[in-house]
């Protein structure tokens, strides 16, 4: 009811803004006076407060901002305003706008974990805070003596909670209470599996296996656990169904297993108790009202502030690029904040993804929040789209040298750019709004419908002065010299489109006459994707190989050292379990560094302070919430870094932060005491304990060293080499006229890259022994140039599909200028290029001998491919210029987009930064070849 209450207020504020934008240019009132109202509609949608406001440029003198055929880098003709700020004007009609950034307002509680200074780290903190003072209170039932809590000793008799309710909640409890719901619910669906499992074992030999046992018995039980193991692993359950299930399973099986455990009173139904499945009942529960308490984090909510975030700065990117580019020199402030608000747009689109994802468990089933979710996937899509074109303009913005042509055309198109900038901007913040409301309100529906036909506009506006300016100056057809020109333009009219286009989306939604489509949900147990994958089903056999070996040494014990019939060492490695691939040894050696310190400070501090006086309670408690406090910090913050997984969807597991934290609170979870404890006592009571996590952590890094597929280096070098070939393929798809049908690669590129990157820093702590130093320089160099060239591929295959909408085909017109004749040496040239450059790489990068390096010798680096192209383009213009929808600009529509000649200048100048971008990569590798 209260959300409800809430998004209803919003929806008015939304109206009111978006009615006041539309009096206001009634009224004549010059754009940029306006300024972005994104700033007002973020301010006035933003749970938290206003945003942090960007760095402010010189204010513009009064009346002097409604010139637009001014320069458009002086402060005179700045889009924004000066200071980006949007304050209402004046109601006296005075022309001067107020350019005052107001600042940011944070509460005591916020400032208390420093946000201030830093909203990442702020989140992170208060995260901790919660969890560690959670595990205080959970703790305080051992440390002091029993009778203090009568009702908490009972359930502790009982078996309904101990020290296992401990480390069940520290595998549930995450950021989000999306996160946390489902780690909850994988590791509730463990333990039933787990006790279930167990209860039917004894239903079939009560008691379990005795000496008397006929062979082929205990041959079937064994098997029966194989197989139980490898489907837990197998199966698409999430990592705390895993290890809920397989930590205590492993307690069951050793128990019916062991011979001298005891015969079970055939009466009585033998196995597990309920106390089992209690314990995660309250630990999990414990975990979500950690998630609430003082106030919810939902991962809705974080995926609507990520939104906004994205969105306002999108828009000031757009300003930036459109004003460097349409000016007659580079202006580097722009640059330096354009570079900021670009990785900024491309971690919190990544973030989104995630957030969205956890956002399911949130009641997504509800109408309510399931029309949220599909606006903001909706939403993202169009966020995503707009940021690649972003991109593509920013690279053909690096290759403009500015002068010529460039200066003659550009100035006088900025007035138009700048409204389309401006109204696509406005529109882009109020669908977001909308979006993070989960439906268009009646009151708002006519201005949304206005604000898209005004988008729309602009953009005929736009198209029509690029080509009367381009008459005016005689210009005719395609140019070699007006190419980056054509592709800028290009994706400015598409960034209005987008705009316009969602808003119909939304429009239609509303009038049931189109639904938006179906939000991403967590997937299935049995996803024959995820099944048949060749990474999962190496988790899965080194999982099982892990956990039986371990199982065995448990069960045979080995003299005095290791007890015989002890699961512990079998539960541990279970708790070890973890998806990424990488540097087995660095990984397992943290993980014994958290297991020996936690350990050792657990019982070094219960011993030093855990006497039963009221400071010594105080002072333990302050020692648990400290320890835990630190190592849940660093478990949380170290674990984002995984192959390939969003923010909010990493594997879960035991890293060293976990291990360290739960074998601390363990150590220091002892009831007080008056005697003076000595070395022999502090570590006689954990000897077996650190015994089997120690052999657990052993075992875990020979099975990862030997039934690993490849060493860091080589997964680095191949999931790079994989990323390479799907750009390549994308642009043999989109310059083939073959194919006819173009598929979207955004989030697949996306995807690759971020494995090859999470893969490439564990090779940086990989041991190389007899192999050459990891080239980290040569590979750091690689990546930023897939990354750029992800760029430019994504601008076009957004520009290659027909009328810009995927699964419509591909444009015809792309279609008909890439089977001309002369247009085949430079499809030729660049798919040469590419296959070249991945040899070469791949050679360097995957030497780990001293041997002269193969790639060196490759004959293709004499080769002159950017003379070879700019010949083939002077031959293709020729060419194209003969069409009459070319020579004399005839085109159907009133975008650019649908402009032959500014396709065709688009692909070409996308094509250039592709084989420029490549030069440069074969250019690092010879410098860091040696």
């Amino acid at each position: 009811l209260v959300s409800l209450l809430a998004t209803k207020a919003k929806a008015g504020k939304r109206v009111i803004l978006a009615m006041s934008s539309r009096s206001m240019a009634k009224l004549n009132v010059p754009e940029s006076d306006l300024g972005p109202s994104s700033q007002q509609l973020q301010y006035a949608g933003s749970p938290q407060g206003q945003l942090a406001q960007p760095r402010a440029f010189p204010a513009s003198p009064a009346g002097s901002a409604s010139q637009f055929a001014g320069h458009p880098h002086s402060p005179q003709a700045s889009p924004q305003g000066g200071n980006y700020t949007y304050v209402p004007r004046k109601e006296d009609g005075d022309a001067s706008a107020v350019n005052e950034t107001p600042p940011r307002r944070y509460g005591c509680w916020q400032r208390v974990f420093l946000r201030h200074h830093n909203e990442q780290f702020a989140d992170q903190a208060e995260f901790t805070f919660r969890s560690a003072l959670c595990m205080v209170v959970m703790a305080i039932p051992f440390i002091m003596p029993k009778g203090h809590f009568e009702k908490v000793d009972w359930l502790i008799e009982q078996g309904y909670y101990s020290r296992s309710t401990v480390l069940m909640f520290l595998l549930t409890v995450d950021q989000t209470v999306g996160q946390t719901l489902s780690n909850a619910g994988s590791g509730l669906l463990g333990s039933l599996l787990s006790v279930a499992n167990a209860t039917v074992m004894h239903s079939v030999i009560p008691g379990g296996i005795s000496v008397d046992t006929p062979w082929y018995v205990l041959f079937a039980v064994a098997a029966h656990g194989v197989l139980s193991v490898w489907l837990v692993l197998w199966l698409n359950f999430g990592m705390n169904a895993r290890i809920f299930c397989l930590t205590t399973f492993a307690y069951h099986w050793m128990d019916f297993m062991n011979p001298l455990a005891g015969e079970c009173n055939a009466r009585v139904l033998c196995g597990p108790k309920v106390g089992e499945i209690i314990q995660a009942c309250l630990a999990c529960c414990i975990a979500v009202f950690c998630n609430f308490f003082p106030t919810p984090v939902f991962a809705l909510r974080k995926a609507r502030t990520n939104t906004r975030d994205v969105t306002a700065a999108l828009n000031r990117a757009w300003v930036d690029v459109g004003a460097h580019f349409c000016g007659t020199y580079s202006a580097e402030n722009r640059q330096d904040r354009l570079l900021a608000d670009m990785h900024k747009i491309r971690t919190s689109l990544e973030s989104i993804e995630g957030h969205l994802l956890n956002s399911w468990y949130e009641f997504g089933w509800f109408s309510s929040v399931r029309n949220i979710r599909e606006s903001l996937a909706r939403l993202r899509r169009t966020l995503q789209e707009s940021s690649d074109r972003l991109f593509c303009t920013w690279n053909t913005c690096l290759q403009e040298s500015f002068g010529g042509l460039h200066d003659d055309l550009m100035p006088r198109l900025w007035p138009s750019i700048q409204r389309v900038i401006q109204e696509a901007s406005r529109l882009l913040t109020h669908c977001t709004e909308v979006a993070c409301g989960g439906r268009v309100f009646d009151a708002e529906e006519p201005p949304l419908r206005d604000a898209a036909e005004r988008t729309r506009a602009a953009v005929g506006a736009l198209t029509a002065k690029f080509r009367e300016t381009k008459a005016g100056l005689g210009i005719e057809g395609m140019r070699e010299d007006l190419m980056d020109e054509h592709n800028f333009v290009i994706h400015i009219c598409a960034f209005g489109r987008l705009a316009a286009e969602l808003a119909e989306d939304l429009l239609a939604q509303k009038g049931s006459l189109r639904p938006l489509p179906r939000a991403d949900s967590p997937a299935g147990i049995f996803d024959r994707a995820v099944l048949a994958d060749k990474t999962h089903l190496s988790f899965a056999v080194r999982g099982l190989v892990t956990t039986l070996s371990a199982f065995l040494l448990g069960f045979f014990g080995h003299s005095k050292t290791m007890l015989k019939y002890d699961a512990g060492t079998a539960a541990f490695s279970a708790l070890l379990l973890r998806k990424s691939l990488g540097c087995a040894s660095a990984r397992n050696l943290n993980r014994l560094h958290g297991v020996v310190v936690g350990t050792v400070m657990g019982h070094v501090i219960y011993s030093m302070i855990g006497w039963c006086t009221p400071w010594g309670y105080s002072l333990m408690s302050l020692a648990i919430f400290s320890w835990v406090a630190t190592s849940l910090f660093q478990h949380h913050d170290g674990g984002r870094i995984s192959a390939g997984l969003a923010v909010g969807n990493t594997a879960a597991g035991a890293s060293a932060g976990m291990l360290a934290a739960y074998f601390g609170a363990t150590g220091m979870m002892e009831e007080c005491t008056e005697e003076v404890y000595t070395v022999l006592d502090v570590l006689g009571r954990s000897y077996y304990m650190i015994i089997n996590s120690l052999t657990a952590v052993m075992l875990s890094f020979i099975v990862d060293s030997v039934l690993a597929p490849e060493s860091a280096s080589q997964l680095a070098a191949r999931a790079y080499l994989d990323a390479w070939r799907c750009l390549s393929d994308a642009l043999t798809d989109i310059l083939d006229p073959r194919v006819l049908e173009v598929r979207l690669r955004t989030s697949e590129l996306a995807h690759r890259l971020r494995v090859a990157e999470a893969l490439g820093r564990q090779a940086e702590r990989e041991p190389r022994y007899w192999r050459l130093p990891w080239r980290g320089a040569l590979f750091g160099d690689g990546m930023q140039a897939a990354l750029r060239l992800r760029m430019s591929i994504c601008g076009m295959e957004c520009s290659a599909v027909e009328g810009g909408r995927f699964g419509a085909g591909k444009a015809e017109k792309l279609r008909r200028f890439t089977s001309l004749p002369s247009f085949a040496p430079l499809r030729k040239v660049v798919q040469e290029k590419m296959e070249h450059m991945e040899g070469v790489f791949d050679s360097v990068v995957t030497q780990e001998t001293g041997e002269v390096m193969r790639g060196l010798a490759n004959p293709y680096l004499k080769r002159n491919f950017t003379a070879e192209y700019a010949q083939g383009i002077h031959a293709f213009i020729l060419d194209a210029n003969r069409l009459p929808e070319v020579a004399q600009d005839k085109f159907a529509g009133n975008t650019l987009e649908s402009d032959v000649a500014a396709q065709a200048s688009l692909i070409l100048s996308c094509v250039a930064s592709v084989l420029a971008e490549a030069q440069a990569l074969q250019s690092a590798v010879l410098m860091r070849a040696f």
